[in-house]
């Protein structure tokens, strides 16, 4: 058995460095350093093209219920589903807030000047907050199409009265893709508004 010395680990380590100081790069190109920058440029001008798209999508807070047109609703008009609670009546009668009329007109505009170069589809977010009466606990976390119906054809409505006449074959309803702030994340940038002075981020 041989026994190794510390030189020997020293000449093995000196060839070693040497070896591998003469590898060329890999297929023999040489590597030329990327601009500073250049990779997560492309990476933020992505997202940049992904949040253009999320402008188009009318989240479910930006409906309210319309208590003028509920209050002189007739018993007829009342909405049979089953989402309906029997002894509490219901009645249909929802509308986008003043916030949600202004989001949606906005679209309107951009559908209309084709700005940006293209023509998206406007996303309805698919309701996921009804109780089902027949279940045990009525947890607010089921869908609704029949609301969702409902709240697809008051943003065509709108739509159309802003003179998109197409509106009726752009309008989806379909889950929102955005992703949103978690609780945490809400109440962080909350306190960097009002503590700060500035805008949440």
């Amino acid at each position: 058995m041989k026994i190794r010395t510390p030189v020997h680990f020293l000449i093995l380590s000196a060839t070693t460095v040497l070896i591998g100081c003469q590898v060329q790069p890999p297929q023999g190109n040489v590597i030329q350093p990327r601009v500073l920058g250049s990779v997560v440029d492309q990476v933020y001008q992505q997202h940049e093209e992904n949040a253009e798209y999320a402008k188009f999508i009318v989240y479910q807070h930006e409906f309210e219920l319309n208590l003028q047109d509920s209050l002189q609703a007739s018993k007829d008009e009342r909405t049979e589903s089953a989402f309906t609670y029997t002894p509490v009546s219901r009645i249909r009668g929802y509308r986008l807030t003043p916030d949600g009329e202004s989001h949606v007109s906005q679209i309107a505009n951009v559908i209309n000047n084709h700005l940006n170069g293209f023509l998206p589809f406007v996303v309805v977010e698919q309701s996921n907050t009804s109780k089902r009466w027949e279940t045990k606990h009525r947890y607010p976390v089921h869908g609704n199409d029949e609301l969702d119906s409902f709240r697809r054809q008051i943003v065509v409505n709108v739509l159309q009265a802003h003179g998109v006449e197409n509106a009726d074959q752009l309008v989806i309803v379909a889950p929102a893709f955005a992703t949103s702030l978690s609780a945490r994340e809400a109440s962080a940038s909350y306190e960097r508004a009002i503590f700060s002075g500035g805008p949440a981020n």
